[in-house]
């Protein structure tokens, strides 16, 4: 894929003020993605979606003209393009912002109602562009109660992480199971969720090569976390990996997104609740089996046609037809390509 003449605002590039906020992996895997469809971004022309821009950078997103707004679950009810900026700031810079596959927060504090500023952020938005990408329907239900007047121009076009050469050209999903990837979401009431999982795939898929990933690390991972005489003073995400380490599994942590990427594209068959990485196994055409956390993956079970699975519940499932998800998959892209095709046209 040759580059483009973009900048982007993404969730994975974390300022160095913001050094305590741990990089998500599959923040990156949502850039990767964007980048398959319509070109890889200038490094210099790569900012994040975390901070205001600082001068050099602005400087950059004016000369760029058009700026990505780059995915991940970002719409919130005080959603805005930057921390801080207004429909007013938008208005009278000439930069063109395109939402690129942004999915609702998904937490439920989180999306009772737009505030006034974000409200005249997204018409700002609007104003210049012909259609905008969201990633299930779900964003695009809550978008078009609160826009009526702008009904037909947020395109469901589900994730760019979804969409590769694999799953879209392909006629059977890969079976193999010599390796297991199982990923974890260590936030909130995670243990007795992600405890489960790991013994349901440590008895399931005893011969296979299995690792737990990490899309990201909270705290340092210390060697000394394996001694029985520490054991007791651990905190429950290195309890976890130790359980993981049990069980048979490898702990990997990768430090990049195209680490992981690769990583996975070495492995047979992903189970775990990292939504991300169940797009990118499905991207590759190869099965996977995504454990529901909060209503981000409900949207994408919902118009893929995927099942979402619990720990109890894993096993009646590894016999599902992923054809159901190509099939959705392949009917979504098209309007991923009608998007695209506006990105070109518009000004």
């Amino acid at each position: 894929m040759t580059g483009n003449n973009w900048a982007i605002l993404s969730p994975y590039v974390i300022p160095s003020e913001l050094s305590s906020k741990k990089v998500n992996l599959g923040d990156g895997f949502i850039l990767r993605g964007i980048e398959r469809q319509i070109g890889t971004f200038k490094t210099a022309w790569i900012f994040s979606s975390r901070r205001a821009p600082k001068g050099a950078e602005f400087s950059a997103m004016q000369a760029a003209g058009t700026v990505i707004l780059g995915g991940a679950n970002q719409l919130s009810d005080d959603f805005t393009v930057w921390p801080g900026a207004t429909g007013n700031d938008i208005r009278r810079n000439a930069i063109r912002f395109v939402p690129f596959g942004i999915g609702l927060n998904g937490t439920p504090d989180r999306n009772r109602g737009f505030t006034e500023n974000a409200r005249d952020v997204i018409a700002a938005i609007h104003e210049r562009i012909e259609f905008s990408s969201w990633r299930c329907g779900r964003t695009v239900k809550l978008l078009e109660q609160a826009f009526p007047e702008l009904a037909g121009r947020f395109l469901m076009t589900g994730c760019p992480v979804l969409y590769d050469s694999p799953l879209l050209e392909s006629d059977q999903f890969d079976d193999r199971e010599g390796s297991v990837a199982v990923t974890v979401t260590e936030r909130g009431d995670f243990w007795e969720r992600e405890a489960r999982t790991l013994e349901f795939v440590s008895k399931r898929f005893r011969k296979a090569r299995k690792t737990m990933v990490l899309h990201q690390v909270f705290g340092s991972i210390s060697p000394y976390e394996t001694w029985p005489v520490v054991g007791g003073l651990l905190g429950s995400r290195a309890r976890l990996r130790n359980l993981a380490r049990k069980l048979g599994f490898h702990i990997s942590a990768p430090q990049n997104a195209d680490e992981l990427i690769a990583f996975y594209r070495s492995t047979d068959l992903h189970i775990g609740s990292r939504l991300h990485a169940h797009l990118l196994f499905l991207s590759q055409n190869k099965r996977s089996f995504l454990i529901g956390v909060d209503e981000r993956s409900v949207g994408f079970a919902e118009f893929l046609g995927f099942p979402l699975v619990d720990p109890l519940s894993i096993e009646q499932e590894l016999g599902f037809n992923f054809e159901v998800v190509r099939s959705n998959a392949r009917k979504t892209y098209t309007t991923m390509r009608n998007f695209l095709r506006s990105l070109e046209t518009s000004t």
